[in-house]
């Protein structure tokens, strides 16, 4: 495998851990040198048992060390930018990683931080709570502009940053004492497209809950490393950034849960594919250029929407289709039944334009379809269309044809992409210095 498993952990109910315990900062592996923390495999471990309950430790382990060397080698490639391409819109890698560490620890977890949170003296986040005065429509000012102003965008800038980092939205007293709080720049710095336009909206309820999510957040990061430490921690947020990377380095190859996704090096690749690659994955996978070759079919045309109900409602009852088509459509062929003959998949219906063609070769045989407005413009008079197919015939795809070069170069690519990353995880193992410790090849997880 090139990727571990999506760790998505929404909900606060603890997986069930392994019977004994390891350190949580004993390495497990050290690769070329730099530790891979007991803490981070055995986290992964779990999480992987959650979705599997077969999954092995050792399993876990290669996959972690394979994804730390192929991260590395995919940031030394391409960069973050090209890995990370679109997050503009989207939410930041940093805040992506930091949203799945905290959802780890907390899916793992969860019963533990709850126990000690019901310790604290109101029993709950809270009790932690310290409301700060609400911010004035002045001290927004200094960090949105005025209300209307024209935008280009709906980022702040570092000076707007440095601004909003000084209007604190929420404080919140820490279990160990001492007190910290969010500013608005703690909670502008996380937000995706639909949240910058929520806060230059100034909504302010939203930026109060973002803020006690901020809070929440806290709370899981600062449990885990007292608890674990906060190296361990660190590590398995550098575990998460690894898998993150390697599924960025596959979407750039045209793999992973996006196949459909642009890929500028699966397009190199498919640009590659020679006419006879073309030919031999046609010959293999002939089965996925089925289409449809011609079909027989009828309709009946109907001068208004009304019309076409009425009609559409008396064959729903069983009324048959040639004879309300000699009765009711207004078509030159009603008399032959509304027959349209055999319609070949590259022609038209004699007499009829081309869109007709595609509702006849997009209908099911044997079912009378809803009745369909014929293209027309606003407020022009349009005749509606009911059609049956009564037989079709399907052929394959002429193996010459554009779109069979197109999907089979496609296809071709993806194999020679994920030849060109199997290659890669191979040498990349082959060349690093890997030790597994005696913490890496124990049977234990964290408590």
């Amino acid at each position: 495998m090139l990727a571990g498993a999506a760790w998505v952990a929404c909900a606060w109910p603890a997986v069930a851990a392994p019977a004994q315990a390891a350190p949580a900062s004993v390495a497990a592996a050290r690769i070329d040198g730099a530790p891979l923390l007991a803490f981070s495999v055995d986290s992964s471990w779990r999480m992987a048992r959650a979705g599997d309950p077969d999954a092995q430790r050792s399993a876990t382990l290669e996959l972690l060390i394979a994804n730390r060397l192929l991260a590395g080698e995919a940031r030394k490639r391409f960069g973050e930018a090209a890995l990370w391409a679109g997050q503009r819109v989207g939410f930041t890698r940093e805040v992506s990683i930091d949203d799945q560490l905290v959802s780890t620890l907390r899916s793992l977890y969860g019963k533990e931080m709850e126990h000690d949170l019901q310790q604290l003296p109101g029993a709950g986040l809270d009790s932690l709570l310290r409301p700060a005065p609400p911010l004035s429509d002045a001290e927004l000012d200094t960090v949105f502009g005025k209300p209307g102003a024209l935008r280009l965008d709906d980022s702040l800038g570092e000076a707007q940053l440095a601004q909003a980092g000084k209007l604190v939205l929420l404080r919140f007293a820490k279990p160990d004492g001492g007190e910290g709080s969010i500013s608005l720049a703690d909670v502008a710095r996380r937000q995706n497209v639909q949240g910058r336009v929520a806060l230059f909206a100034r909504q302010r309820d939203f930026m109060q809950q973002q803020a006690r999510l901020r809070v929440a957040s806290w709370y899981v990061l600062d449990w885990s490393a007292r608890r674990f430490g906060a190296a361990s921690v660190a590590d398995l947020r550098r575990v998460l950034a690894d898998q993150s990377d390697v599924q960025a380095l596959m979407r750039l190859h045209g793999m992973g849960d996006d196949q459909h996704a642009g890929s500028r090096l699966l397009d190199t690749l498919a640009a590659q594919v020679s006419a006879a690659q073309v030919r031999a994955y046609y010959a293999r996978q002939r089965a996925d250029f089925v289409r449809i070759e011609r079909v027989r079919a009828r309709h009946i045309r109907l001068p208004d929407e009304a019309a076409a109900r009425t009609v559409a409602a008396a064959l729903a009852g069983g009324a048959d289709f040639a004879a309300m088509a000699r009765r009711h459509s207004t078509a030159p062929d009603a008399a032959s039944g509304g027959s349209l003959g055999w319609v070949r998949h590259d022609s038209k219906p004699a007499g009829n334009p081309g869109w007709l063609a595609h509702l006849l070769f997009t209908q099911a045989p044997g079912q009378v379809s809803a009745p369909v407005r014929t293209p027309a413009g606003p407020g022009r008079n349009a005749p509606w269309e009911i059609v049956l197919v009564e037989e079709r015939v399907q052929g394959y795809q002429a193996a010459d044809s554009e779109s069979v070069r197109y999907v089979a170069s496609r296809a071709v690519a993806r194999e020679m992409a994920a030849a060109q990353l199997a290659a890669l995880r191979a040498e990349l193992l082959r060349k690093a210095r890997i030790e597994i410790t005696r913490a890496g090849m124990a049977g234990a997880g964290p408590a």
